[in-house]
């Protein structure tokens, strides 16, 4: 009898240390929940109503519950209702966690949309993290998950990391999980974001996916054609073919304008048209144009009226409007860039606090282990001095079956104890991890190089080639100084060079910021974009071709290149005098 209690005491320690998964087999779950998941993908409205009707205490068991919190938040992004809080999805990561690899599936989901919540509360790196996650939990043949998982990293890279790139890889390999189901309805939106990621860069590439996105969405008759038409009208605008971008355009504004998510088609109409010398099809255009909704229309709005000032002969109309356009330009910059620093400010002081709650955990996480031992060993103590008082009257055979079984239940929670332990470090240091990665880059961004005013080549200005190889072969670190004078004396050069333009420039566009002028004369100094990239501190090449694009096509209002725009500089000069 005694020995029978000393078992069971250790089978109540292994019960509390231990948390359980409700069985080793595969299990069923409430009808109610499997219907609702079933509803999920095409009716999540219906699917949500099914899921709140059920409240959690009317569930009898925890994997049931747990089913419950993850397809609620599944329901509740689906149906676009936007996220407060991630208890519900903890719940259902944490248990499903335990059950790998019985609920697999599941805990991919969990995963997939702990990073969709994660990233609707305004923590992209966290996102990130889940979202690799799922990706690294999910079956090999688990292909829509994959598929869905890869198209939320897509998207997460780009609207929040702006690293297009690395968009298209993952997008295009959602699109390969995608065409493995034959999934039209995912397949859809994943040709039609690759062609507007591709979008003027690549513009074979972008029609052919964008072209690929709208003959599925006219085989089901989606309304999806018209947003990857007006799109397509784009591409086609800014590589000039402006016939193929005033027909879609104009197909988009009388059969689908209702339908398309922005109102760029009407732009794209009116300066087509202007392009082909249509000028009372342009105004009537404009004419029809919604009032504008945001600064985004309101900048197009302003930059078609100020073309057709220009086709009017009309300057001062252009310049009103050409100033009007600029100014939205600075509110959407100004507003991406707080958004940008608001998220990175929340998201690190978010990670030190996870930090310090988790190193709180772990030191709680070690008493317990520890005072679990100490049960366990005072259990061991009872024991044996239970089974040397049954010495006596218990014969060898029963005395070495009885250790034998002792031996086999401590080892089992010690085992069990061991993994419980380094699972936790595990988790802590993931955690620790990335906020150490918060940390470098926050010092990185802090981190200044050497100041290089000494340097013998910036005391000449001319020529200016052999300044910048000189500072390119001497400092190697991303965040160069350059002086003030140095800056002054590649203007003056650049001046003389060219009659005046980086007068000129600063004095007709007040809108440039001052490391845009440096980077526009550095532009007409002919430094290559290597070199640039370390001037400016810009992280590599692509993001130097990327802000020269947006200061010519964007900030100065020009269709041409810079190599256009010098030559026609230098003519007007040149007539002047």
């Amino acid at each position: 009898m005694r020995h029978l209690l000393g078992i069971l005491l250790v089978l109540a320690v292994l019960g509390a240390v231990v948390p359980g998964c409700g069985g080793g087999r595969e299990r069923a779950y409430d009808g109610r929940l499997a219907a609702a998941d079933s509803l999920l993908r095409d009716e999540p409205d219906s699917a949500l109503a099914i899921i709140t009707a059920l409240p959690t205490d009317c569930l009898a068991t925890e994997h049931d519950r747990a089913y419950r919190d993850l397809l609620l938040t599944q329901a509740r992004y689906r149906a676009y209702v936007t996220a407060t809080s991630d208890s519900d999805i903890n719940r259902a990561v944490a248990y499903f966690a335990d059950c790998r690899p019985l609920d697999r599936e599941k805990l991919t989901r969990a995963y997939i949309y702990k990073g969709a919540v994660m990233d609707e509360l305004g923590h992209p790196d966290s996102a990130m993290l889940y979202y690799k996650h799922a990706e690294a939990t999910a079956a090999p043949d688990d292909y829509f998950n994959l598929g869905y998982v890869n198209m939320r990293i897509a998207t997460l890279y780009q609207d929040q990391f702006s690293l297009d790139t690395t968009a298209i890889t993952y997008k295009r390999q959602a699109v390969s999980y995608f065409e493995r189901l034959n999934d039209t309805n995912y397949l859809i939106p994943c040709y039609g974001d690759l062609g507007g990621l591709y979008g003027i860069n690549n513009s074979d590439s972008a029609e052919f996916f964008l072209k690929q996105a709208i003959d599925l969405a006219q085989k089901i008759n989606s309304p999806k054609q018209y947003t990857y038409k007006t799109v397509l009208a784009g591409v086609h605008f800014y590589q000039k073919e402006y016939r193929q971008s005033k027909s879609l355009a104009i197909e988009v504004l009388n059969n689908g304008a209702e339908y398309s998510k922005d109102k760029q088609f009407y732009f794209y109409a009116a300066l087509s048209y202007l392009r082909l010398d249509h000028l009372d099809s342009a105004k009537y255009i404009l004419e029809s144009m919604p009032i504008p909704r945001d600064a985004i229309d309101s900048m197009n709005f302003f930059q078609v009226k100020a073309e057709i000032a220009t086709s009017e002969n009309n300057p001062i109309a252009y310049a009103a409007n050409m100033s009007k356009s600029r100014d939205m330009q600075v509110k959407i910059l100004n507003k991406k860039q707080d958004d940008k620093l608001k998220i990175a400010e929340i998201d690190f002081v978010r990670a030190q606090a996870e930090n310090s709650e988790l190193e709180m955990s772990h030191s709680n996480h070690h008493l317990f282990i520890a005072l679990s031992i100490a049960l366990i060993l005072l259990i061991l103590l009872i024991i044996l001095a239970i089974r040397l008082r049954g010495i006596i009257n218990k014969n060898l055979e029963d005395r070495k079956a009885v250790e034998q079984s002792l031996i086999t239940t401590i080892n089992d929670l010690e085992d069990k104890l061991h993994h419980s332990f380094e699972k936790q470090e595990s988790v802590s240091q993931l955690v620790g991890y990335r906020v150490e990665a918060l940390n470098e880059l926050f010092d990185t961004i802090k981190f200044k190089t050497n100041d290089v005013n000494n340097h013998d080549s910036v005391r000449s200005i001319i020529p200016l080639s052999s300044v910048i190889m000189g500072l390119s072969n001497t400092y190697h670190l991303l965040n160069i100084q350059l002086s003030d004078s140095f800056w002054e004396k590649l203007k003056l050069s650049v001046d003389g060079e060219y009659k005046g333009v980086a007068t000129f420039i600063e004095r007709e566009y007040p809108n440039l910021t001052l490391k845009e002028k440096r980077l526009f004369n550095l532009l007409c100094a002919n430094v290559s974009p290597q070199i640039i990239k370390l001037c400016m501190n810009y992280t590599n090449v692509k993001s130097v071709s990327n802000r020269i694009n947006f200061i010519i096509k964007k900030k100065m209002g020009l269709t041409m290149s810079l190599e256009e725009f010098l030559e026609y500089y230098m003519k007007n000069q040149e007539n002047t005098l």
